[in-house]
């Protein structure tokens, strides 16, 4: 079993017990306690569970914390599809196309074939990963540090590199929007990722699920009204509209609403 394997199952377990010892744990998963030790120390530098002595608790705010892409891209597929589906009609043959590594983003990748010869520049290791695989467009990842729970490419390099392309479209998601913070990220680097992705775009679409939106992660990427496109699930309160009158706005759902 994977280590992103069994972080999903010591999850699923601690949900059902709310704590467990070590012990417990190494039995249920098969494991020694030494390699269960790795596994939670490596899940509390992630914020998804709280060490104690001789055990672990879940994390009682895991929105607090960047979750492990294995276990995002499972969260949400439904809605995060439907999100996709919207951003795709700004796509046309030809464009040059930036993604970041969002999971979100990543459901975008078996929609690309009714296009032709798309350029398209990520961060994302395990969407470039995807679309070179399922694609026959060109892909460009952006060199970097590989942050392990995003699988993404962070830090001065992938930003030098960034800074020198320029794209039509840029395709993202993000951990949290707020009427006056605006769209933020957990990791800094991130946020620094986005920011470039945005400004070197001519057209900005930022796709977010209504679990995200009056929330604020730790570092902000930009304002509402800094987006041209913003499709969103559920509702969307009014006065978001209001702060950001250029922005197009976009209900997936608008059947559920």
């Amino acid at each position: 079993m994977l280590g992103s394997e069994r972080e999903e199952k010591i999850l699923q377990i601690l949900k059902q017990k709310n704590n467990c010892t070590i012990y417990e744990l190494a039995n249920a998963l098969y494991v020694s306690e030494s390699t269960m030790r790795r596994d939670l120390t490596k899940m509390e530098q992630k914020g998804l569970v709280n060490r104690t002595f001789g055990g672990v608790i879940i994390n009682s705010d895991p929105s607090s914390a960047e979750t492990s892409v294995f276990l995002r891209e499972k969260q949400n597929l439904k809605e995060k599809r439907s999100l996709a589906k919207i951003a795709v009609r700004y796509l046309k043959d030809n464009a040059i196309v930036f993604m970041d590594s969002s999971t979100t983003t990543l459901q975008i990748v078996t929609m690309l074939n009714q296009f032709k010869n798309l350029f398209i520049i990520t961060n994302g290791v395990t969407l470039a990963n995807e679309l070179a695989l399922r694609t026959k467009h060109n892909i460009t990842l952006v060199g970097g540090s590989i942050m392990p729970s995003t699988k993404s490419t962070l830090g001065s390099s992938a930003e030098d590199m960034l800074r020198n392309f320029h794209a039509d479209v840029c395709i993202m998601s993000t951990a949290a929007a707020d009427l006056n913070f605006g769209l933020s990220e957990q990791v800094e680097g991130q946020s620094k990722v986005k920011r470039i992705m945005l400004a070197n775009s001519a057209l900005s679409i930022v796709m977010v699920d209504h679990s995200k939106f009056n929330k604020i992660a730790l570092s902000k990427t930009c304002d509402i009204k800094d987006v041209d496109v913003l499709i969103y699930n559920g509702k969307l309160d009014p006065e978001y509209k209001k702060i950001a009158p250029k922005t197009t706005f976009i209900d997936s759902l608008p059947s559920e609403n």
